[in-house]
């Protein structure tokens, strides 16, 4: 690997890291602030003091913490969704060469992941790009270049976010882009959802042929990133971390001590 290899591999490792760091660090304080006892008893409360919870027996603890539960495993998602958008722009525009601010082009009124044409790069990377895209879309690229949509999950639970992906799939072609949509985990695409955009104009390419499109077209496997042993054990410290604070919290606590109770 040349000097300019290593520190571009180097930068990316550091940028994703220091992402991951800052989410990890988000979930448990939000753990620390949404599993407190003053947060559970204003749930609870309110639940308490609304006209239809009581009237189905879901003004109970039990409740606050399923309602808790939901909201983190939103938050994770989301937060995973970030990790997965924005650092592959940063590795797009270090690998070619242009400009951060002009790898997320405005469709629109929509945001593109990744927009990459091939008048911006050089033509060995055009070539590069147009043979990525044929060996893991199957066609070739037509066009004047690639529009990328990145997804750590594929589960889209409604209407509107369907379509605006459609519209986006329709301003690509416009535009003389391939739309490209890649999708990291393999066990969450909605084969329905995936029909109706692939009928758009979207290219799906899925779990670890994303790893591998992605590391092949940047240079760079992000997956790679997290294998690494130092990393791992950060992530796994972390996140145990997040789970001992999650299960000994306030909110825990009170509705074991609650069902205890009961029991006895």
């Amino acid at each position: 690997m040349s000097a300019s290899d290593e520190k571009y591999a180097s930068n990316v490792e550091a940028k994703f890291l220091a992402a991951l760091r800052h989410h990890l660090a988000g979930w448990r304080a939000k753990v620390a602030a949404d599993f407190s006892s003053e947060n559970h008893g204003k749930e609870l409360k309110e639940l308490q003091g609304d006209s239809l919870y009581p009237k189905f027996a879901f003004d109970r603890p039990e409740y606050v913490l399923v309602r808790l539960m939901g909201r983190m495993s939103i938050s994770i998602g989301r937060r995973l969704g970030e990790i997965y958008d924005k650092i592959p722009r940063f590795v797009a525009a270090a690998r070619f060469n242009i400009p951060e601010e002009t790898v997320a082009p405005m469709m629109e009124n929509l945001e593109l992941d990744i927009g990459l044409r091939f008048a911006q790069v050089s033509l060995p990377d055009a070539q590069h790009i147009k043979e990525i895209i044929l060996k893991f879309a199957g066609k070739p690229a037509i066009g004047d270049g690639i529009g990328i949509e990145i997804r750590y999950n594929f589960n889209p639970n409604d209407s509107a976010r369907l379509r605006k992906d459609c519209d986006m799939a329709g301003y690509l072609n416009d535009a003389r882009l391939f739309p490209i949509y890649l999708v990291f985990s393999a066990i969450s695409p909605r084969n329905e959802a995936i029909a109706r955009l692939t009928r758009a104009g979207w290219s799906f390419i899925v779990g670890e042929k994303a790893s591998q499109f992605s590391n092949e077209l940047f240079g760079i496997n992000l997956g790679d990133i997290l294998e690494q042993e130092r990393i791992r054990t950060e992530i796994d410290r972390e996140v145990s971390g997040l789970f001992d604070d999650m299960f000994s919290s306030a909110a825990f606590t009170e509705v074991l001590k609650i069902r205890g109770e009961r029991n006895t």
